[in-house]
């Protein structure tokens, strides 16, 4: 079985997407081919050990909405790539224990976000932050009857031709969107959640199965600054290419 895992690391999310998949072949106790499709600004042959299965795709953003908008329009690029799921996690991810594709694999996967269980004074579920308007190819009705689970941005996965066909409606809905001059409450993740709850991934990963910690940014500070400089940190981590590196700045 042929695994992509897809990461978008540029600017100063370079290092956590260095870190991620370091990390990732460090802890994978599995038997599958694992491929990285890296879509970053910088070369990470400097940072990676040679024997990783790593494809660069070279781009950039002007700041970072930009960047979390690009995630679907980018796997499209992946279309034509010999692999039989595709899965995207954010480069801000991190992993910390070993771990197996098990608990991710399946047709159209996404995560339980950790916040979708929370209640509030009253002891009821929190209202969840869908896009609310009506206007938004993002909107989901308060008056809604389907079950409720707000899922991660951050990752979602499953069957490549699945994934792609995903993404292909994702990106409509951004299109019609963006004629309106609509940016949804939450970005990409306003937009799979629209689609979730309308069609529900075939598994979905509870926030306590999760195997992976979302939004560590390991010390590093303002993150979604395009102008941030991070020579010291890539100096650091060049000394560590066959080692798994933990950011703590």
């Amino acid at each position: 079985m042929n695994i992509g895992i897809i990461v978008i690391c540029t600017n100063a999310y370079f290092i956590l997407g260095i870190r991620f998949v370091k990390k990732f072949m460090h802890h994978y106790k599995g038997s599958e081919n694992i491929s990285f499709y890296l879509f970053t600004d910088k070369d990470p042959s400097l940072y990676l050990p040679n024997y990783t299965n790593v494809k660069v795709f070279h781009t950039s953003h002007n700041n970072w909405v930009d960047g979390t908008n690009s995630k679907f329009s980018n796997i499209l690029k992946l279309s034509d790539m010999m692999c039989d799921y595709l899965y995207y996690f954010d480069a801000d991810t991190n992993v910390t224990r070993d771990f197996t594709e098990e608990w991710f694999i399946g047709d159209i996967v996404g995560g339980e976000h950790y916040n979708n269980r929370y209640l509030d004074r009253t002891g009821k579920p929190c209202v969840k932050p869908y896009d609310r308007n009506p206007k938004s190819s993002a909107y989901v009705p308060h008056d809604t009857h389907l079950p409720q689970t707000y899922y991660y941005g951050a990752f979602f996965g499953g069957k490549k031709q699945q994934v792609i066909d995903f993404c292909e409606i994702m990106i409509k809905y951004q299109q019609a969107d963006s004629v309106i001059h609509h940016e949804p409450i939450w970005n990409d993740e306003s937009y799979l959640n629209k689609h979730f709850h309308f069609n529900p991934p075939s598994r979905i990963v509870p926030s306590d199965k999760f195997m992976f910690d979302v939004s560590d940014k390991g010390g590093i500070n303002n993150t979604r600054n395009t102008k941030s400089n991070i020579h010291t940190q890539l100096k650091s981590i060049s000394s560590l290419q066959r080692k798994p590196i933990t950011i703590n700045c």
